[in-house]
């Protein structure tokens, strides 16, 4: 039976987890944003793409750490993901080089 200790703490778990979830969703919306821009206006911000990556992929990592705190089974719970997954980087074209060897 679940004490009243670990059901704030599974509530908190589950407030953490929301309002990071969250911010990593509005900062894909920002990539979205300005992938779907055209002319000058989407050169002026599109540096502003691997900074909202680098803040995703950040908060990914720190929401993993953070959660391993959380009760037994708390990631089970049906109103809660048990894992997010997001697109850190571009897939690389065919027209990209390979790293070379540097041997001696």
């Amino acid at each position: 039976m679940a004490t009243l200790k670990d059901i704030r703490v599974g509530d908190y778990c589950t407030r953490v987890y929301t309002e990071l979830s969250g911010m990593k969703e509005k900062l894909l919306d920002f990539v979205k944003e300005i992938e779907a821009m055209s002319g000058p206006d989407k050169e002026l911000v599109m540096t502003h793409i691997p900074h909202f990556r680098d803040m995703i992929g950040t908060i990914a990592w720190k929401l993993d750490i953070i959660t391993r705190a959380c009760p037994t089974g708390w990631e089970t719970r049906p109103d809660v993901e048990s894992h997010a997954s997001v697109q850190l980087q571009d897939e690389p074209s065919e027209t990209v080089a390979a790293g070379g060897y540097l041997g001696g």
